[in-house]
């Protein structure tokens, strides 16, 4: 008889399971309440605003020519301005090529190299065995003032 009433009250709990199941899926969830656009009992306005798009024509791009400068040191012509260097006589010189006139005026013992270190300075390196490094010289190539004189003559074509 015990058996009997346990099958029972089991049955009578999974009816009810099913039936709270079933009520929720007909009310609906809270999840599918917010896709469709919120309940009325929220807080926060309604968000059906549409996107704004100016009736204004869009204004010209000025388009950008960099000027076209010849290498002071191999005579071609320099491609990318932002990468060149002035040379101290006057003009522009490509970056490889000051690197390589560099290397040629300078004598280097087998552990040394040229390293741009910034602001138009080379140095020659040791390279330790370990890996660490320090500055045997330094080589000033292009002066603080020759660099703002050529962005300013940069800032000029632009315009």
């Amino acid at each position: 008889m015990e058996t009997e009433k346990k099958q029972t009250n089991s049955q009578g709990r999974q009816k009810r399971r099913t039936r709270s199941k079933k009520q929720s899926k007909a009310n609906g969830s809270a999840k599918e309440k917010a896709k469709k656009g919120g309940s009325k009992n929220s807080l926060l306005p309604e968000q059906n605003r549409k996107p704004y798009h100016s009736n204004l024509p869009q204004l010209p791009v000025k388009k950008v020519l960099e000027p076209k400068e010849t290498c002071v040191l191999c005579g071609e012509v320099i491609d990318g301005i932002a990468s060149a260097l002035t040379h101290p006589d006057g003009g522009f010189c490509h970056f490889d090529c000051v690197l390589n006139k560099i290397k040629e005026q300078e004598k280097f013992a087998p552990s040394q190299k040229v390293s741009y270190i910034g602001k138009g300075a080379f140095a020659v390196v040791n390279q330790e065995e370990d890996g660490s490094f320090s500055f045997a010289k330094r080589i000033a190539w292009e002066s603080s003032e020759a660099f703002a004189k050529m962005k300013q003559y940069v800032e000029e074509i632009k315009k």
